[in-house]
């Protein structure tokens, strides 16, 4: 009998975007799924696999965390030591895979909200995938994103394009009216952003986020 490569396997269910089939090989296994689909988290902001990846996660943590919490628990306490300046790990995508487990299981892991922001914002290298968390998050996490919203406003006006534009599709994700007019004063910035939302990473300019309904 052939044994089944089970990191290939979950690499193509990866880049199929079949996160159904991800959850089912998790049922077998559930830790070595989630090991896997980690190792896909990597690399360049603008590479879709590693945002595939993030969306496995948030599949794999919806179906499995309310059985199989402590593993779970054990993501989140990871991105959050990759983020502290003590770890001395390259935090890549910590704010994007707390986000992921998060949103799959508020009623367990809603707590960490607040320190996913505080830890992030602590770390330039963070400050993108910050910014997208808040934005996936959306309008039902408004009371723990709020106390932090006087520092997430002031991306709006950083030199960084990249920055500016997530900053503006976050608030307007969150639905966060008072930013509204300073976001309608960007429709003239061409800087270019990439976005991953709704299973789809795509390239905006600014301009065109603003003007997006």
């Amino acid at each position: 009998m052939m044994r089944v490569d089970y990191k290939k396997l979950i690499t193509e269910y990866i880049l199929e975007q079949n996160y159904q089939a991800i959850v089912e090989v998790g049922r077998e296994n559930n830790a070595r799924t989630l090991r896997y689909v980690q190792m896909n988290i990597w690399g360049d902001y603008r590479n879709k696999q590693r945002w595939y990846a993030i969306s496995a996660l948030e599949a794999l943590a919806r179906a499995y965390a309310a059985s199989h919490d402590e593993i779970y628990r054990n993501v989140i306490r990871r991105a959050v030591w990759a983020m502290a300046d003590e770890s001395g790990n390259v935090p890549w995508a910590a704010p994007e895979m707390m986000t992921a487990v998060i949103k799959a299981a508020p009623q367990q892991y809603q707590e960490f909200v607040k320190i996913m922001i505080t830890n992030g914002l602590d770390s330039p290298m963070c400050h993108l995938g910050v910014l997208w968390s808040i934005g996936h998050l959306g309008p039902d996490y408004l009371a723990e994103i709020e106390p932090f919203i006087k520092r997430i406003l002031k991306f709006l006006d950083h030199k960084d394009g990249e920055l500016r534009g997530t900053a503006a599709w976050a608030l307007k994700r969150l639905q966060y009216e008072p930013a509204f007019a300073k976001i309608d004063s960007m429709a003239d910035d061409g800087a270019e952003v990439w976005i991953y939302e709704d299973g789809n990473l795509q390239q905006y300019t600014i301009s065109q986020i603003v003007k997006k309904g």
